[in-house]
């Protein structure tokens, strides 16, 4: 970013938490400034213009679209940290990076020279997979919006666009910048994933040429350029040409994935162009990437004795079978924390059941089951948010493990409450799992550039598994223990837990979040896709298993599977504000859809209180909300 300019009059010193420190620039959406958190950390705020929250439903789709966002992984974007729209000057809050724009670079320095030129390439073809698995559309991808950090190339603005278009009034406005919008852009049409790999693809031939591939002159002729011609990638290296051409095709049905360009990329060797139009393939059983005359075969996961997940074994039990009261509250909702309750686990403390719930606001809270009543002070961890809880044991000792964003991990004895050494360096967590390793207990925490397995006692690393993960479980495989990750490269992959090997070949992950089941005597992994469905795949194989299940009408937010009077079920939690229960066996909801939280649904946990089976749910208005099942 610009070094930031000093404050005019006028404008604002402290915006919520944040000292406004100095002016970075201003553009159609608002203002952005140079400011610090209250521990001196510098970050962006972008003050957008009051006008695009004048429709009624502005606040929910606004804070829809953030917290998606939110959850992108950092390693080459610069993270959303915090919003506020209650503010008379609704801010986003974003890392701040310090580095100079790739428009402004290659206008000063001329284009990219060919290794620049491919850590760029997959560096942002990588972040904009990330993005894309988040559930969000960039719609404005150009060369002002990726930095060149000390780290890397990062990505910015993702899905600001679209905060903005999803709260405001700007429907009939086109986003993006013309020179970089893709054809069904220029037509008026709403744009999904494929509209920024196009978009990437011309970023790519401006960083190789100088130049856009459609041209920088009348804004006319470029988008009749866009619309009707070819691209013009002269001088673009023969080992990007064919997949630039690719990503450019004017049909978005043809253009490949950000996953599958990225597979690409990494295998790209230099070659003679092709003209032939990328087809759209699927990762998985006997699929091939295949792009500018490149193809990786992704053989079959060999078939082994199915996996019994963690995730059935220790979900607390075999639940009972759907009772007459299904779906009545079991009380008034839980309260305490201030804002979203992002993360649930549930336990038992003597004959006590409690609910343990992790907030954006930074707090621990635990909860009786049965009254609601605080079972005990809130916690609090020195984290920007919580996102991830995990229940271990040590000698005989419950303890509670929290991950989350600016502390990385943090150990408490979950009775009184008493943090407990541990060892593990810094590092922002997404996802935890707790299994065992020759017999002791192991945490696995997934996050931005890789999994990592510790020793549960002392932190001490012991196995570190590929690149990042967005979720984890765990499970058990012919007698061995297993690590399965929602990899941010877009696809599932299996590890041995005790040796850290790979086990099968990775296959295309149906969404960001997964839980493990066992339908039919096999291993399958159940994730909310990007259609609002959830959708069952083999784990074996990535082959569905059965068709999507239909229902909820937003974005999938919390998945969980169980067993229910012996039968295999997942629940899921949705931003349409709804929990709905599902047998895995013959594909349909068990009972009606339960509604009410207050807000979109954030996390979701299964317990048994004197022998009935119950619902817990979080929501953003930071309560947790309990039904019978």
């Amino acid at each position: 970013m610009p070094l930031p300019r000093p404050l005019r009059p006028g404008d604002p010193e402290v915006l919520g938490d944040y000292r406004i420190t100095g002016l970075i620039g201003e553009g159609g959406q608002g203002t952005v400034y140079h400011g610090e958190t209250s521990t001196g950390a510098p970050v962006a705020v972008k003050v957008l213009h009051a006008r695009f929250f004048e429709r009624d439903d502005a606040e929910r789709r606004f804070f829809n679209e953030v917290a998606a966002a939110r959850r992108v992984a950092e390693f080459c974007t610069a993270r959303v940290i915090d919003a506020d729209i209650t503010h008379a000057r609704p801010y986003i809050v974003s890392e701040f990076v310090d580095g100079e724009s790739l428009d402004a670079l290659v206008r000063r320095e001329g284009p990219r020279d060919p290794g620049a030129l491919d850590r760029l390439a997959v560096g942002t073809a990588a972040a904009l997979a990330a993005v894309h698995r988040a559930g969000i559309v960039h719609r404005d991808f150009k060369p002002a919006n990726v930095l060149l950090g000390a780290d890397g190339p990062r990505v910015i603005d993702f899905g600001i666009a679209q905060v903005v278009d999803a709260a405001g009034t700007e429907a009939s406005r086109v986003p993006g910048s013309p020179a970089y919008m893709s054809p069904e852009q220029l037509a008026g049409r709403r744009p999904g994933p494929p509209s920024d790999v196009f978009s990437w693809a011309v970023t790519i031939s401006f960083a190789a040429t100088g130049r856009p591939a459609f041209g920088n002159d009348s804004i006319p002729a470029v988008m009749n350029r866009i619309m009707h011609r070819e691209p013009d990638l002269t001088g673009v290296p023969a080992r990007l040409r064919g997949v630039l051409l690719a990503c450019l095709a004017k049909d978005p049905a043809v253009r490949p994935t950000a996953a599958q360009l990225l597979l690409t990329l990494v295998h790209a060797k230099d070659e003679p162009p092709r003209t032939r139009s990328f087809p759209r393939w699927a990762l998985g059983a006997t699929a091939a990437v295949a792009a500018a005359g490149v193809a990786v075969a992704v053989p079959l996961w060999p078939r082994q004795p199915a996996v019994v997940p963690a995730a059935v074994q220790a979900a607390p039990m075999s639940l009972p079978s759907v009772g007459p009261l299904f779906g009545q509250p079991l009380g008034p909702p839980f309260k305490g924390h201030t804002s979203e309750v992002l993360a649930l686990a549930t336990a038992t403390l003597g004959t006590r059941p409690v609910v343990v719930s992790a907030g954006r606001d930074g707090t621990i809270r635990v909860s009786d089951v049965r009254t609601g009543a605080a079972a005990g002070p809130a916690r609090h961890v020195d984290a920007l948010t919580v996102s991830a809880l995990a229940l271990g044991d040590l000698a005989g000792r419950q303890v509670l493990i929290c991950g989350g964003y600016g502390t990385g991990l943090w150990l408490s004895d979950l009775a009184t409450g008493r943090a407990l050494p541990f060892g593990a360096a810094k590092g922002d967590v997404l996802a935890l799992a707790v299994t065992s390793r020759e017999g002791r207990p192991v945490l696995v925490a997934a996050g931005h550039s890789a999994v990592r397995v510790l020793d549960l006692a002392t932190g001490r690393p012991l196995l570190t598994l590929g690149g990042g993960a967005s979720d984890v479980a765990t499970g058990e495989l012919g007698g061995r223990q297993v690590i399965v990750t929602a990899a941010l490269d877009g696809t599932v992959r299996g590890w041995d837990a005790g040796t850290g090997e790979p086990v099968g070949t990775p296959f295309a992950a149906p969404g960001s979040r997964l839980a493990l089941a066992v339908v039919g005597g096999r291993p399958v992994v159940v994730a909310g896709a990007a259609d609002n469905t959830l959708r069952v795949h083999d784990l074996e194989t990535g082959a569905p298993v059965g068709e999507p299940y239909p229902g909820h009408t937003d974005r999938i937010s919390a998945v969980l599977t169980t067993v229910l009077d012996g039968r295999p079920v997942a629940v899921t939690g949705s931003w349409d504000g709804q929990v709905r229960v599902w047998d895995l066996s013959s594909g349909q909801p068990v009972g009606p859809p339960l509604a009410g939280p207050g807000g979109w649904v954030t996390s979701v946990a299964v317990t048994e209180v004197d022998g009935l089976p119950l619902l817990l749910a979080g929501s953003r208005d930071g309560t947790v909300r309990t039904w019978r099942l």
